[in-house]
């Protein structure tokens, strides 16, 4: 009871000292654009590209630095008279090489952008799983305080049926029994209900409340539309799948770079040198203009181009496999779904009225001394039991409706609309 007592506290602080400020958990499980926006504000993404082109290269030289005698021989010459300055600069004249080079880095930037609101859609998945844990913890709890109430109810009418000598102190102890198991299990959601609301303000970066959490809110989380989206198209458009080809074509834009090595690029220099050695005949300042040409006979590019290409093709067969697996497990989900609702509608309108009036029957029945207290105890432990399978269908239906979102990225296009990716 001690331990119960420290859960219990717990929770309370947790959901009602901070219930006024707290994150607006329903609200954001039914509205995931309003989830996007929320983790996208607390957590921004960029991402950056550049594109050069070669550095011009300053070659600056010193020379006739005379050792002995000067030329001519007679003469004695000193630095100002001997020394030639050259001043050069060259740069390298890109052929058939930048084109292909800037379309990559351009490819490859809007991979960056894909790959950050795919990055915010996981991240936008995961936070629904986790708030809805927490929905649902909390509608557990309620559940099982509900049945610990009804517990409590019986045995407090149980125990004047014991005074007067009406019931044995045995059959009371077992219904002592079934009160205390499900006190433990009042417990137990109570630790569960605390967890969640922490992973909840991690996850939200703010902090949690269980206050007005319910099934009706986890009934409303994760929405899908109406009409569900053709899977095929859907799985296609998804960030993770666009951001697989466009790094693809950005593989063959380099693969064109590696091609075109075989172009010489070449080098165009100008030169100015002032020679100081004018008693021997030479030009006091002179330009030079030079142009190198590089021989591609042994480096032509033809290892790094295969290699691009088959890195190319390697993504191309993988993404048509991760496709096909991602339709799979679209076509399980949506088979699970409709199970689960038919599940979950006849539970609610067949199994649980049912089971009411079975309660009902059977404690008539007691009183009148029809029934042994057996039979009450295992009627009353098998609608608890169907209340709380109720509820974790509910939470399966909801499960199932995030993993939905997911794999038919209706998660990544709200995270799309949380910001403007295409930002360099």
């Amino acid at each position: 009871m001690v331990v119960r007592s420290l859960v219990v506290a717990l929770v309370m602080a947790s959901t009602v000292a901070s219930a006024d400020d707290a994150a607006p958990v329903a609200k954001l499980l039914a509205e995931p654009d309003q989830l996007a926006a929320w983790l996208g504000d607390r957590d921004p993404m960029a991402a950056r590209q550049t594109r050069v082109i070669p550095n011009p290269t300053l070659n600056v030289g010193v020379s006739d630095f005379v050792i002995g005698k000067t030329n001519p021989a007679d003469q004695s010459l000193g630095l100002g008279q001997t020394l030639i300055y050259t001043a050069a600069v060259d740069q390298l004249i890109e052929i058939g090489k930048r084109a292909p080079r800037q379309n990559a880095a351009d490819v490859r930037h809007r991979e960056a952008s894909e790959t950050a609101v795919g990055t915010l859609g996981s991240r936008l998945s995961d936070a629904t799983q986790n708030l809805g844990k927490l929905a649902y913890v909390a509608a557990k709890r309620t559940v099982v305080a509900t049945n610990l109430e009804a517990a409590n109810k019986l045995m407090d009418s149980e125990k004047k049926r014991v005074d007067l000598k009406d019931l044995s102190p045995l059959e009371f102890a077992r219904i002592e029994l079934d009160t205390e198991e499900i006190e433990l299990q009042l417990t137990r959601a109570d630790a569960d209900l605390a967890t969640a609301i922490a992973t909840c303000a991690a996850t939200l970066f703010a902090q949690c409340s269980a206050s007005g959490l319910d099934a009706a809110t986890l009934d409303a989380a994760a929405p899908l539309p109406q009409a569900l989206a053709d899977p095929a198209s859907a799985i296609e458009s998804r960030p993770a799948r666009v951001a697989s080809k466009l790094e693809g074509d950005a593989l063959d834009w380099d693969a064109k770079l590696a091609h075109n090595r075989r172009i010489p690029d070449p080098t165009i220099g100008v030169g100015y040198t002032l020679d100081n050695l004018t008693i021997s005949g030479d030009q006091h300042q002179s330009l030079l203009f030079s142009v190198g040409i590089p021989l591609p006979i042994f480096d032509r590019g033809d290892h790094d181009e295969a290699a691009a290409r088959a890195n190319a093709r390697s993504i191309a067969a993988e993404d048509a496999a991760t496709v096909r697996d991602a339709r799979g497990q679209v076509e399980a989900l949506v088979a699970q779904r409709t199970a689960l609702e038919a599940t979950l509608a006849k539970l609610e309108h067949d199994a649980i009225p049912k089971s009411s009036q079975i309660i009902q029957q059977t404690k008539t029945a007691f009183d009148l001394k029809d029934a042994r207290l057996a039979d009450l105890l295992l009627v009353e432990r098998a609608h608890r039991d169907l209340l709380l399978e109720v509820l974790e269908t509910r939470f399966d239906l909801f499960t199932v409706r995030a993993q939905l979102r997911q794999q038919l990225g209706l998660d990544d296009k709200a995270a799309r609309g949380a910001g403007n990716w295409s930002k360099p």
